[in-house]
């Protein structure tokens, strides 16, 4: 049993660990207020997000962080909290005990930077201790994504690509009206792609979504991000609640360590050396978009396309579709962002710094280009005819 002066160290880092260091850790979101109840999905039991009762709900005012599992019932501080974010399930008793208290100890000094996780390339400073280096000592080194085969701990999901479901006949009734939503996500195409759908006895922190192998220019996997297969539902929703701050829903999830920032969704050399989409690059250029789905789809369509995994793009990022286009494209670059407003703010951006680069860059579409038919769509949604009969013909001209 720990002794006493350890509980106490313990209830202070606990104490002295915000909610939200906790939260971005996991890739949540997190409360947009420091006092009161934050509510966020049940972390314990899978069957609770169906549930009209499947909020947790933590106290913010507790130096603890008390937590309230509504639909499963279950108690606690924030170390059951991380607890259940790593293990989808409740302690094996009515509380933390042994090897289990112990694991969410080490795991709550891994997000406060007291210990090295196994994807970090340098020892964080603690942010519940002043920061001792003087001005004199080396800076850290650069951040950089290693491949999972390079990394003992996680070696062992190089392939976890291969136990995705990508039949919708064995897949959840989410997950399949997901996949019959997006008839070119066929299995080939995810097999080739490495996605699919982890089920939710599967061994990762991403069971229950669409995962996404995420690879280097050598076809290395990088890392996996997952999709929330029921975003599209929970954003219809948080919209018609009045968009509260504090329920906005995740579309996605990267794991802790994968800095997204320095790839480009897409970016394997060899795929972009393929036959058909060299053709792509000579006839139209380098299309960038948001989403992996965005790559994808245009993939199927045979248009050769990058992705930022978000709306917004990095230097790094920059660097490397001006390294691209002008090796495969002749400097050209066809921007294809959501069709919504952060989308199109985003990229605003993104086209004032490719033409300081010296790049040919052109806007695919708009909310108000080709008479406004397009506004809302992502570029996961094109369909053939819209993309053969309206876009491909003013693309292709001079």
């Amino acid at each position: 049993m720990p002794n006493a002066a350890y509980i106490k160290d313990v209830d202070r880092l606990v104490e002295q660990t915000p909610l939200n260091t906790v939260l971005q850790h996991y890739g949540l979101a997190t409360p947009d207020k420091s006092s009161g109840e934050h509510r966020m999905p049940c972390v314990f039991n899978d069957e609770c997000r169906d549930s009209q009762y499947g909020n947790l709900t933590v106290n913010l005012d507790s130096p603890a962080k008390l937590i309230f599992a509504h639909c499963c019932q279950i108690r606690g501080n924030l170390l059951t909290l991380i607890h259940g974010l790593e293990n989808g399930r409740p302690p094996s008793t009515d509380r933390l005990r042994g090897d289990e208290f112990k694991a969410a100890v080490v795991k709550l000094k891994e997000i406060n930077g007291l210990l090295d996780s196994p994807t970090s390339e340098a020892k964080r400073s603690s942010p519940v201790q002043a920061d001792s280096r003087s001005e004199d000592s080396p800076a850290d080194p650069p951040p950089r994504n290693q491949p999972l085969r390079l990394e003992e701990k996680t070696a062992g999901l190089v392939d976890l690509w291969q136990e995705c479901v990508v039949d919708v006949a064995d897949m959840s009734p989410p997950a399949a009206t997901y996949f019959r939503e997006r008839p070119w996500l066929t299995p080939e195409v995810c097999r080739q792609w490495k996605m699919g759908y982890l089920p939710r006895n599967g061994r990762s922190l991403l069971r229950g979504m669409m995962i996404y192998a995420h690879e280097n220019d050598d076809d290395e996997i990088l890392s996996y991000s997952g999709r929330d297969v029921r975003f599209d539902e929970k954003w219809q929703k948080w919209i018609k609640a009045g968009r509260p701050d504090d329920k906005k829903p995740n579309k996605h999830r990267y794991v802790k360590g994968y800095h997204k920032g320095l790839e480009l969704y897409g970016q394997q050399a060899g795929r972009l050396e393929d036959r058909r989409l060299k053709e792509s690059l000579g006839r139209l250029g380098l299309v960038v978009v948001e989403g992996q789905n965005d790559v994808i789809r245009l993939d199927t369509l045979g248009i050769a396309a990058v992705g930022l995994c978000s709306n917004r793009a990095t230097d790094e990022q920059i660097s490397k579709i001006v390294r691209i286009a002008n090796r495969a494209s002749q400097g050209r670059v066809i921007l294809m962002p959501d069709n919504d407003e952060e989308g199109e703010t985003g990229f605003q951006d993104l086209l004032w710094q490719l033409a300081s680069q010296g790049l040919s860059v052109r806007l695919a579409w708009s909310r108000t280009s080709h008479d406004g038919r397009y506004g809302g769509l992502q570029p996961e949604h094109l369909t053939d005819e819209i993309w053969q009969t309206d876009l491909l013909p003013s693309l292709s001209r001079p």
